[in-house]
């Protein structure tokens, strides 16, 4: 903005003019006092302002002049001209004893700032974590953060507690209770660890308590998975009867198609691509926030257009509200156990299935097969690879769908994949 000097005895009539004139002019207008050095009022379109400014006596290593600092001292509404001058001294004063007003100033607000922060019960900083930091929920991710950090704060009682109050106690606390489901634990500690150095960044607390906690009392991690279905398991669970004509229809899609359960369960009518046989999914949409297209074949198809009730937005509708996301995932697992005989059925496992069958029956690579499983392309390619290749391979992806779905209809028969 542009700005006009002006020096003179600064007085309530002297600042009525000029209020006015900068109103008329539009620009900024700066009055030096004549009689008080330093001071100046500072008139803009919507505030005015007294300041002070000095440079502190002496010289920096080096040779060089204290910078020249600038304090602001308060409005002509509350402070007249008479105390703007006496609060100038006052400072003049405080430099000649070689104090630094301007840094006190800082510290000060620094430290009613802090005071301000931990009069902030845990709960009142979780909201505004998830405001500023985890974008209100957008994601799956960010979802699942809040969702462990809350539950951590009501495992310790912590809810509305002071974040300054969390030690090292608490977090050792937090891993022991999860002893007997390490992922949990894990889930639960990483989750709060990540909170509070939301709080570290912002002042709150001095240091993470999480970092003084042993390794030794960390949860470990799970031991990973190792199930997998056989054929003769598959069509078990492609023939499951009394299951809901949403929930077989859902399961046949996830065997003919390696999606994350989430991913299928919110597919949109919109996201399917009928003429190209392939379903669209958009970065927030994923896991690894990537975009990812899924080539579809016959037998995927024919399951997905199996019902022409298609009323809901949802190509799956499974909650019993209308539009809205499944949450009943213990629910549907245990329907599908009981329907099929499969009782070692985890619906996650049907990813697996289709990775390791594809690598035992067909000569595809394993690459192309775990490119389809859309894990983080620079966690599956090492080395300088994962800067440069990019390639999505999207016709090769075909092929090895094309060859899965093959495999299916040999297994499960043909004759079986549409609902009756």
């Amino acid at each position: 903005m542009p700005s006009k000097n002006l020096t003179c005895k600064i007085d309530q009539r002297s600042i009525d003019k000029y209020v006015k004139e900068q109103r008329l002019i539009g620009d900024r207008l700066t009055l030096s006092d004549e009689t008080c050095g330093g001071l100046k009022l500072v008139i803009n379109s919507k505030s005015c302002s007294w300041t002070y400014s000095y440079r502190k006596r002496g010289y920096l290593d080096g040779g060089k002049r204290h910078p020249q600092r600038t304090m602001k001292l308060g409005d002509p509404v509350s402070m007249s001209p008479a105390e703007a001058r006496l609060a100038a001294e006052t400072i003049k004063s405080q430099v000649r004893a070689g104090d630094d007003p301007a840094l006190a100033s800082r510290a000060q607000d620094r430290e009613r700032r802090r005071e301000e922060a931990r009069k902030r019960t845990c709960a009142r900083w979780l909201e505004l974590y998830r405001t500023e930091q985890m974008q209100s929920g957008a994601t799956k991710y960010y979802r699942d953060e809040l969702r462990n950090v809350e539950f951590a704060l009501h495992e310790l009682s912590m809810v509305e507690g002071y974040p300054e109050e969390i030690t090292a106690r608490h977090i050792r606390e937090l891993a022991d209770m999860h002893q007997e489901h390490p992922a949990t634990g894990r889930h639960r500690l990483g989750a709060m660890s990540r909170f509070l150095d939301f709080l570290l960044d912002e002042e709150v607390i001095a240091a993470n308590p999480v970092a003084s906690v042993s390794k030794r009392r960390k949860p470990k991690p799970p031991p990973p998975r190792e199930n997998y279905f056989t054929p003769e398991q598959l069509l078990a669970l492609w023939n499951a009867e009394g299951l809901k004509p949403t929930y077989q229809r859902y399961l046949r899609f996830m065997i003919t198609s390696p999606l994350r359960a989430g991913e299928a369960a919110n597919l949109t009518w919109d996201q399917v691509d009928r003429d190209r046989s392939e379903v669209r999914l958009s970065a927030e949409d994923t896991k690894n926030s990537e975009h990812f297209v899924m080539p579809l074949s016959s037998i995927a198809t024919r399951v997905i257009w199996a019902t022409e009730q298609v009323q809901s937005e949802l190509v799956f509708p499974l909650s019993s509200v209308d539009n809205a996301q499944m949450s009943s995932w213990s629910y549907f697992n245990k329907c599908v156990r009981k329907a099929s005989g499969v009782e070692s059925f985890i619906l996650h496992d049907l990813r697996r299935t289709f990775s390791t069958l594809m690598a035992e029956h067909t000569d595809v690579s394993e690459s192309l097969i775990d490119s389809l499983l859309n894990h983080k392309q620079s966690a599956t390619r090492g080395g300088v690879m994962r800067h440069y290749q990019k390639s999505q391979n999207l016709e090769k992806r075909r092929d090895v769908m094309a060859k899965w779905g093959k495999l299916l209809e040999a297994w499960v028969g043909s004759s079986r994949v549409a609902d009756e």
